[in-house]
Order: C-alpha cells, then sequence, then structure tokens
C-alpha cells in the first residue's frame, strides 16, 4: 500500500466513525400578534416561526406575566391575555430559545352601559327591558336597581336586561352593576294603582283609581283589600251563610266556622305567595266570638290566652282585625275578653297571643306592621292610645285630654305612621305626633275618619272621609274623592 491510500484509509477510520453530535433546534422569531391590544381573557394569536408544534413547550408571556397557549403549530401559537398582566412586550420561549414580540396593549374590562328601557314607567312588578351593552349573560351577575331598591332580573343577554319592577321603590334612575363596574340609566316613573274598598251607590265593593267595582249581592260588608298581579281579593261577610268569606275576582269563598257557630266577619286578607290568608271572627248567634285566621281556606290555630287578663276572670273570646303575614310567620292583631270585663288589645304570632293592654279600659288593636324584625301594633288605651314597637309603647300625642283612636300602622323606614281620628276629625299620627288631614274644627258631631293607611316608596296614603270634600282618600295629604262613596274601609297600593 502506497502511502497516500494509507494515510486515507486512516483519515476514514478515525473521522468516518465519529458520531453525529445532534440537530440545532432554532429559535422562534415573532412577526405579528393579533389582536394588538385587549381586555384580561382576551384570545391573540401570535404569528411566526420555529414555535414547538405542542402547545405546552412554548412559554409566551404578556410583559412577565405567563399566559396559557391554547394551541399551537409551528408558526402560530393562540394565547390567553393573563389576568394581572399588564402592557408591554409579548414574549415566546422554546428549546431553541426566546423571542421578543410586539407590545401588547391592555384595556380597561368594559363595564356595562344602558342605552334605554321600556317602558319608563308603571307600576311594582311591571316588566322593564334593560337595553344597553357589557351586561353579564347569567342573571346572577347583574344586579339592577330602581332608585336603590334592588329589582329581580328575570333575563339577561350582553345587550338586554328583562326586570320587574320591585315594590316598595319610587321614581328614580335604574342602575346596572356587574362584576366590572356599574352604570346609570334613566328615570323610572312609578305609576301607583289605588285601591279602595267599601260601600258607594252601587253597594259594596271597590274603587281603582276612582273607577268603582260592585261586589256580588251576596257581598254585605267588605272590609278589607288586596291585590296580587291581576287578582282582586275582598275580605268581608256573606249574606247567604252570615259567617266569614272573602271574594278572588268577584267569585266568592266562605270561610268554615267554628263547629256550633252560625255567624261571623273574614276582617282581612293577605296573599303571600300562593297562599291566602284571611283573619276575623265566627260566633254563635252574635256573641261568643272567637278569633279565627284561615289558609287557603282551612282554619289554622288561633289561641286565646289562658289565665286571666281582664277584672280577673278567664279569656273566652276574641277577634282579629288585621292579618299580615312576613316570611314564614303569621301576625294578627284584634282582642281577647273575658265574659264580663273589658277587652284586651293583643297581637298573635303563629297564633300564640301577646296581650298589650291589662284590661283596664277597652283596648283593641287595629293595625299590626312588620319592618325586619320590629313588629308594631296600633291599638286604643283608653284615654291614651298607643302604638307599640316589640312590645315597647310610645303615646299618639293629642292636644287635650280626649283620646285618639288608631285605625291602621304603616312603617316606613324610621317613621311610624299610625291613621285614625281624634274628636271625630280624620287624623294621622307620625312618630307620634298628630297631623290634621282637614280642616274641620274638632268637635264630638264632626263625624270623619281616617279609616286605613298603607305606603309605595316614600308615599304614604289613607283613605277616610273629609267633611268638605266626602269620601275619598289622600296621597301625601292631598286628597282625592271617590265618586258615590259612603263607607271606605280599607286601602292598597300597587
Amino acid at each position: 500500500m502506497n502511502r497516500t491510500a494509507f494515510f486515507f484509509f486512516s483519515f476514514i477510520i478515525i473521522f468516518g466513525c465519529k458520531k453525529n453530535p445532534g440537530i440545532l433546534v432554532p429559535a422562534p422569531t415573532i412577526t405579528a400578534i393579533s389582536p394588538s391590544s385587549g381586555v384580561a381573557g382576551a384570545l391573540v394569536t401570535i404569528t411566526g416561526k420555529n414555535f414547538s408544534t405542542t402547545a405546552l413547550d412554548n412559554t409566551v408571556r404578556f410583559n412577565g406575566t405567563s399566559a396559557t397557549v391554547k394551541s399551537a403549530s409551528a408558526t402560530t401559537l393562540v394565547v390567553t391575555a393573563p389576568s394581572g398582566g399588564s402592557t408591554g412586550l409579548i414574549s415566546v420561549s422554546t428549546a431553541g430559545g426566546n423571542a421578543s414580540g410586539p407590545i401588547f396593549t391592555y384595556q380597561a374590562t368594559p363595564i356595562p352601559t344602558i342605552t334605554s328601557i321600556t317602558p319608563d314607567s308603571g307600576s311594582a312588578g311591571t316588566i322593564v327591558t334593560i337595553s344597553g351593552s357589557n351586561f353579564k349573560t347569567t342573571v346572577a351577575g347583574n344586579t339592577v336597581k330602581f332608585n336603590g331598591v334592588a329589582a329581580s332580573v328575570q333575563t339577561a343577554t350582553a345587550t338586554a336586561l328583562t326586570v320587574l319592577a320591585p315594590g316598595g321603590s319610587s321614581s328614580g334612575a335604574i342602575t346596572v352593576t356587574t362584576s366590572d363596574g356599574a352604570a346609570t340609566g334613566p328615570v323610572f316613573t312609578y305609576t301607583s294603582d289605588v285601591y279602595v274598598v267599601g260601600k258607594g251607590t252601587g253597594g259594596w265593593g271597590y274603587w281603582k283609581n276612582g273607577s268603582f267595582t260592585a261586589m256580588p249581592s251576596n257581598c254585605v260588608e267588605a272590609w278589607s283589600i288586596y291585590v296580587d298581579g291581576s287578582d282582586v281579593y275582598i275580605a268581608g261577610a256573606d249574606m247567604n251563610t252570615g259567617g266569614p268569606a272573602y271574594w278572588k275576582n268577584g267569585a266568592t269563598i266562605d270561610l268554615p266556622m267554628t263547629a256550633g257557630h252560625n255567624g261571623g266577619r273574614a276582617h282581612s286578607v293577605f296573599v303571600n305567595g300562593t297562599d291566602v290568608y284571611v283573619a276575623g271572627w265566627d260566633f254563635v248567634n252574635g256573641a261568643n266570638a272567637l278569633p279565627r285566621c284561615w289558609k287557603n281556606g282551612v282554619p289554622i290555630t288561633v289561641s286565646l290566652s289562658s289565665g286571666n287578663i281582664s277584672a280577673g276572670q278567664p279569656v273566652v273570646s276574641g277577634v282579629i282585625y288585621k292579618v299580615i303575614v312576613s316570611g314564614t310567620d303569621v301576625y294578627l292583631a284584634g282582642s281577647q275578653a273575658p265574659f264580663s270585663g273589658n277587652q284586651v288589645a293583643t297581637y298573635w304570632k303563629n297564633g300564640t297571643p301577646s296581650p298589650l293592654t291589662d284590661g283596664t279600659a277597652v283596648s283593641e288593636a287595629y293595625g299590626i306592621f312588620v319592618s325586619g324584625s320590629d313588629v308594631y301594633v296600633a291599638a286604643n288605651d283608653g284615654t291614651t292610645s298607643k302604638y307599640w314597637k316589640n312590645g315597647v309603647a310610645s303615646v299618639l300625642n293629642t292636644p287635650g285630654n280626649f283620646s285618639a283612636y288608631p285605625t291602621g300602622i304603616y312603617v316606613s323606614g324610621t317613621d311610624v305612621y299610625v291613621s285614625g281620628y281624634y274628636r271625630d276629625v280624620a287624623k294621622y299620627w307620625k312618630n307620634g305626633t298628630m297631623v290634621d288631614l282637614t280642616a274641620t274644627a274638632s268637635n264630638p258631631i264632626a263625624n270623619e275618619a281616617a279609616t286605613g293607611i298603607t305606603g309605595l316608596g316614600s308615599d304614604i296614603y289613607i283613605c277616610g272621609n273629609d267633611n268638605s270634600a266626602g269620601y275619598g282618600y289622600w296621597k301625601n295629604g292631598t286628597f282625592t274623592t271617590l265618586s258615590g262613596a259612603s263607607i271606605l274601609n280599607g286601602i292598597f297600593v300597587k
């Protein structure tokens, strides 16, 4: 072998058998991002080359904050703009190296906006459509208020909400609040429907905004009214049975009486959800009345106090003038009495009586109201009538030695309103201070009375009569006459 051949053969042995040190991975590059701005959570497409085709092998950062890679190819990455990120360069790191790309600009999360409401007026329970943008698409994600009072959201899209105008509110701006911010919209104007129950030239019935609807001829007394949606409930007495009854949209529902009793009155009605509560009394031949309450036509237990509460005698009778329901609790107001002796003003919670007076003078509770956990009761009490808050009495002040006669009670915020009369002149009391409703001079033959009270938002409604204007109702002190009215017993506003 010549020398040249030997050298070539040796080169092959030495260098031809050396192992391949490996393939070099090229570094990534970024050529563009789209979009170049957006909110946290926005999807951003990064275009370039030499990305890993495995999503987890690409580390992407927005100004230093790690982002989640949703999909990957050699030339495209789709990532989510991370929460907590800030405006700055986007970077991509792979096994081949690092690349910095264009700046991604963070935008503020879009807050909701309100462009219109339809309708812009109505009563409580009206369905209102709120149009705008950036609403949450879940009902729970949107908080809607009418002049500060929370409303029930029925449906939700990014551009429209439907809500129920809440009861207890008043005219004012609508607001929508989401986790991204709040928007204030147009004013919603509450238009009240005023219902008053009593007797007119057409018999017993009720007025809705001044228009009279007569009850069937078997209704011989109508004491209370409650309106639920389009359903009108009236409590009173049925001429055919002589006993307690109520009417739903004019249809009679007679209420069962205590065994052996042959008469009575339904004096109050209250609707809670799908349940109808009616309260009053039944009796034997006009005597020995027993307090009664019915739920959906079925009697519920109403007990008399045990022991002697008036004139040292045991209680044997009672009546109920008012029923209200708060949550699952049923509250009643009325009185109890021995066979001979004075009535004792009493309220009941779930059928258990709580006497408020001691029987020294005739006393009956005509009104009851529950606000939160506080129970308010109004009652005449001899020569010093009062209202009680959680059993603590406050006097209804009068300018002389004559007694106030309360007929109902309503609470708005921290203010307590009591309707009634003083020396046969219609009055009301606000936090115990007497307020004139009419210009009638106090005298024993005036024959005026404020017979019922309710409220809606900051508005106070009282029914009764004014000697100079007739029978009707006051809204915040302004009187509206109801044509043909001769007796008014109760008022309801929605």
